[in-house]
């Protein structure tokens, strides 16, 4: 009888924290940390004031100016390594279709060729505009700032959750429901957001990625029927082989595809998403568990649950830096793509 008692006991002790800090909500993907303590003052007012501690606080401010950096940083690196991507595919495009227009052409006295001259001009601005683009990029440093500004926002997320647990362990070690909120508080706010990220970004990526490959396979398509088909025509009227050039679109529509999915890392990303998005599945899977065993008095079921999920968070966030490298190598890349495109003279 005492055994039941007991266990309807932890069954309400669980039931009132888990209400009193409510399940996930699209909306928490963008509460700051610092607003928490207002969010839960009326149903778990406990918690709130050991959010306040300055120690928390500090970190949650910490967090939300390395991750608004970040945001800017990330969106301002993919805006201009694409925007040089495209710039040079245009130069690269344009340079290449003067001789398809000049081709045969007779000089005149006194005569402008008006599309020779304006594929110059936007080979000459493509260029120009790359070379711009890739010059703030690699000069200033952007994916740098950007590595480095998420690379302390997620270990100040991490560190946020794990000196309150740490908090809660010191200050507060006999007290089952103040443990029991802090559980749900990383439920709701660290976990569940996490998992879905992961999930989201694993489906994102895979959408991306059959982007990449519909725009390779029509580069495929323009290189086969520009250089293939002009060769065969070519053999029964020499005047047609300038339609040759046509390929060079495929051939740089295929750079791009090149250079976006190196960029986006999509297939690896994909894939290492939805792994780990697996992987904290199957942590999930032991919430309730966790829960018992908390609501029994086991406060390093705790400390642990919180250490295997930052973990595979952790992980994940090493394996996500490793890839500075990567990127980098492919603004060089796109570097030597600008320098090699031979500048074409309009006549």
């Amino acid at each position: 009888m005492d055994q039941k008692l007991a266990q309807q006991a932890h069954h309400e002790l669980i039931d009132i924290a888990t209400v009193a800090i409510g399940h996930d909500d699209s909306a928490d993907y963008v509460i700051q940390p610092t607003a928490f303590p207002y969010h839960i003052d009326n149903d778990a007012p406990q918690l709130a004031t050991l959010l306040r501690n300055q120690a928390l606080t500090e970190t949650a401010r910490r967090y939300e100016r390395n991750d608004e950096r970040a945001r800017e940083e990330q969106a301002q690196f993919k805006r201009l390594s694409s925007q040089a991507t495209w710039a040079v595919f245009a130069a690269t495009i344009s340079a290449a279709s003067v001789a398809f227009f000049t081709a045969g052409a007779k000089e005149t006295v006194d005569s402008v060729q008006l599309i020779p001259l304006f594929l110059g001009i936007v080979s000459l601005v493509g260029g120009a505009w790359a070379a711009w683009a890739l010059h703030r990029v690699s000069g200033g440093r952007i994916l740098e700032r950007w590595m480095q500004a998420r690379a302390a926002a997620e270990s100040d997320r991490l560190g946020y959750f794990n000196r309150l647990v740490r908090l809660v362990n010191e200050q507060h070690p006999d007290d089952l429901q103040l443990q029991m909120l802090c559980l749900e508080f990383f439920r709701r706010y660290q976990f569940t957001i996490q998992q879905k990220y992961y999930e989201g970004r694993g489906v994102q990526h895979r959408h991306s990625l059959k982007k990449t490959v519909s725009l390779g396979s029509i580069a495929a398509f323009i290189l086969a029927i520009g250089s293939g088909g002009a060769a065969i025509l070519g053999a029964f009227n020499a005047d047609l082989l300038q339609f040759a050039t046509i390929g060079i679109i495929g051939t740089a529509l295929a750079t791009v595809a090149s250079r976006r999915e190196e960029l986006n890392q999509d297939e690896r990303n994909s894939e290492r998403y939805r792994r780990t998005a697996d992987l904290l599945s199957h942590i999930r899977e032991r919430h309730s568990e966790v829960q018992e065993a908390v609501a029994m008095g086991n406060s390093d079921v705790l400390q642990k649950y919180v250490a295997a999920v930052h973990e595979q968070l952790s992980l994940e966030h090493r394996q996500w830096l490793s890839e500075t490298e990567e990127i980098d190598e492919t603004i060089k890349s796109l570097n030597a793509s600008l320098k090699n495109k031979e500048p074409t003279t309009t006549p």
